[in-house]
């Protein structure tokens, strides 16, 4: 009898926690579905943090007003339809996306402690001054700092140099004018909001094979290859892209072309001092930085070689070739010309002869521009056997002129 109670009570149980991991589940679902509900779920204790923060005067920046006044033009709060790691939630002002976003923590402290244990802040003059050369030195760019900041507001100081340690606000901010970036329309604190993007393309899967969208994969490969080529010629040196992923290329209300996260790009000197930085190493995998690679020095087994590749090489591997049968490229299940077969070998894995000095794995320039070429003609044959002469006029015109540096 007491072992009959016990199994109708174990059964009891088992149902009960199945019901509620399938509930839970079920409530996910939907909130991921629908993205309005997964704010309320999911994000919105954010935009109270902030809001809170700010009527505590512990944030500043002009996005607070904007977002916590209680006359606030923001509505369609929104869970972001990607990228959940780096945006919060999205919101509508005037028609227009906004992407908000948090800058990540740094474990650089801005205070020093004194005789008596106190922590001493800098001056807001002394503050400025840490900024620019902090930008100087991790971007080699200089740049105008005036944060409004409150007198003795060691709280405000904080989150606006967490904001300027976070590399993703950082280029956008920096590089605003090339727009290659989503543009930062303001910050509360180590809260910011850029643009929003439409993205080009989703995550490829495997109906990619049997879906009948080559000319869509082909015009995207081109803009982002003039993308990439518009990296090659930032100022005052070329940008580095150690992660790339085709569902982070988005379009701009005006049709501009950008990359969603700036997180994992940097200038050309800085990305060669860090993979080169003289760590212990066993394999040249020691050395990587996400897709940018390194170079292990057998004899001193330590990382003491600049970036072996380039962004045309992370391009060719990760955006046109993928990652196998279930991460195709955009180039998967297309029949390709032996001779672009070739150049997208030769992009992956450059001869001799065409590499860059001192960068064994990085494709040359004009290589790149060859291929830029192979992917155009191809692209203009799908269109003309598809009978479609406006996508044709599209793609008319040169191909992509630039100063020769020695970055591509």
């Amino acid at each position: 009898m007491l072992n009959a109670l016990r199994r109708k009570f174990r059964l009891g149980m088992q149902r009960t926690v199945l019901i509620a991991v399938l509930l839970a589940v079920g409530l996910f679902s939907y909130a991921f579905l629908n993205l309005s509900f997964c704010f309320k779920l999911m994000s919105h204790r954010s935009l109270t943090h902030m809001c809170q923060k700010y009527e505590q005067h512990e944030y500043s920046g002009s996005l607070c007003e904007e977002l916590c006044s209680s006359q606030s033009n923001f509505d369609n709060f929104q869970c972001p339809l990607n990228d959940m790691k780096t945006i919060l939630f999205t919101a509508e002002k005037n028609g227009d996306m906004y992407a908000v976003k948090m800058a990540k923590h740094n474990d650089d402290d801005l205070s020093w402690t004194n005789n008596k244990g106190e922590s001493i802040y800098p001056k807001i003059e002394e503050f400025h001054e840490i900024v620019k050369l902090h930008i100087i030195l991790a971007y080699n760019v200089r740049a105008l700092v005036n944060q409004e900041i409150a007198d003795n507001n060691s709280q405000q100081m904080v989150s606006f140099w967490r904001l300027f340690k976070d590399n993703n606000y950082m280029m956008g901010k920096l590089f605003d004018e090339e727009s290659v970036f989503p543009a930062v329309l303001g910050s509360c604190g180590p809260y910011y909001a850029t643009e929003g993007l439409q993205i080009v393309q989703s995550t490829p899967g495997i109906l990619q094979y049997i879906a009948s969208n080559r000319q869509q994969r082909l015009k995207h490969a081109l803009n982002i290859m003039e993308y990439i080529f518009r990296l090659e010629e930032m100022k005052p040196e070329p940008l580095r892209m150690c992660k790339m992923q085709v569902n982070r290329f988005g379009l701009t209300p005006d049709r501009r072309l950008k990359y969603q996260s700036a997180e994992h790009v940097y200038v050309e000197s800085q990305l060669d001092k860090r993979i080169s930085n003289g760590a212990k190493c066993k394999s040249d995998q020691d050395c990587n930085y996400y897709a940018c690679r390194g170079l292990c020095a057998a004899d001193r087994q330590a990382c003491t070689h600049v970036q072996q590749n380039n962004n045309f090489q992370v391009f060719c591997e990760q955006i046109l070739v993928g990652s196998g049968t279930f991460q195709p490229g955009l180039l998967s299940g297309i029949r390709l010309p032996k001779s672009l077969q070739k150049l997208v070998k030769m992009c992956v894995q450059p001869p001799k002869e065409h590499q860059l000095p001192g960068r064994s794995q990085a494709p040359s320039l004009q290589l790149a521009l060859r291929l830029y070429n192979e992917l155009k003609q191809l692209l203009q044959a799908v269109i003309v056997a598809s009978g479609d002469s406006d996508s044709e006029d599209e793609v008319e015109g040169e191909s992509p002129r630039f100063s020769g540096r020695g970055g591509a």
